[in-house]
């Protein structure tokens, strides 16, 4: 019985190229993180829909790893391998001290939430942020976060510098959907947004990615003048028309100083490919 289970398991990994037994585990994991101190293993069975007697597997295999550690009253929580691999992430994500640095003053000059977000792998994350004085920190955005590019603003400055076909194929693998009632979700008005963006040389997010929330960002560019990332500037929507100007500016000065100690030498902003495309289109007869 068990060989025939082990092969029938075997079979699905190899049609799907997915381990059907890693994949169970990493579900109760993700489940444990949110469970707030609640992760028994009857409540995990209920919240992943697996069954109970292969949870208690899982939990044992967890735990024996260090992923997972026991808690009175047969609750589990998370184990130091968890952090351990946090902590690694994070170094990875860490832009170079000097862009650091920059992002720090840019904090103390506008006294609001600040970010800096790059590329990893084909992702648009957050890697660092200050929190402002009168601190605006939208809850799901801590480092690492990489969703809803197309909503936050730091996503759309990067956007606004790729060409036409890369924007397009972004969107494809990161599907548009919508986060408030201001997220664009059409493909072709929002690579009509990236031209305005590109030619003003900074983003905002006008409550696109949260209710109450905008920001303004600029992009950072390389020696070859490849957008390697953004710095955001945070703030309630209260109080963001009448410091736009201002906070624009500083975004801007900030992401020209980082590009210089990335190597770019050119103006800022650079010609965004997006505005070649939307020549050569006018061009055409």
């Amino acid at each position: 019985m068990r060989e025939d289970t082990a092969t029938t398991q075997e079979n699905e990994r190899n049609a799907t190229g997915i381990l059907l037994s890693l994949r169970r585990g990493l579900r109760v994991l993700e489940a444990i993180a949110t469970s707030n101190g609640a992760a028994t293993a009857k409540w995990l069975s209920r919240e992943t829909g697996i069954k109970i007697g292969t949870c208690y597997h899982i939990l044992r295999t967890l735990e024996d790893e260090g992923y997972v550690v026991r808690l009175p009253g047969s609750r589990f929580g998370l184990g130091s391998r968890v952090a351990f691999l946090h902590d690694s992430f994070r170094a990875h994500l860490s832009p170079p001290p000097e862009l650091l640095d920059i992002l720090t003053q840019l904090h103390a000059e506008v006294g609001e939430t600040t970010y800096i977000s790059g590329w990893y792998g084909d992702n648009i994350v957050l890697q660092r942020y200050l929190e402002g004085t009168n601190a605006v920190h939208v809850r799901s955005l801590e480092i690492g976060y990489s969703g809803f590019a197309h909503a936050r603003a730091s996503g759309k400055a990067i956007l606004a510098f790729l060409p036409e076909e890369r924007v397009r194929a972004y969107l494809l693998a990161h599907p548009m959907s919508r986060r408030t009632a201001s997220t664009i979700t059409d493909v072709d008005q929002f690579i009509a947004h990236l031209r305005h963006i590109a030619r003003q040389g900074y983003a905002v997010d006008l409550e696109e990615f949260a209710d109450g929330v905008c920001c303004v960002s600029a992009a950072i560019f390389d020696r070859s003048e490849f957008p390697t990332g953004a710095y955001t500037v945070s703030l309630p929507a209260s109080r963001f028309e009448e410091r736009v100007p201002a906070l624009a500016n500083a975004v801007k000065r900030a992401a020209i100083q980082a590009s210089i100690a990335l190597g770019f030498l050119g103006k800022y902003p650079p010609a965004s490919p997006l505005l070649r495309t939307e020549a050569g289109e006018a061009a055409s007869p």
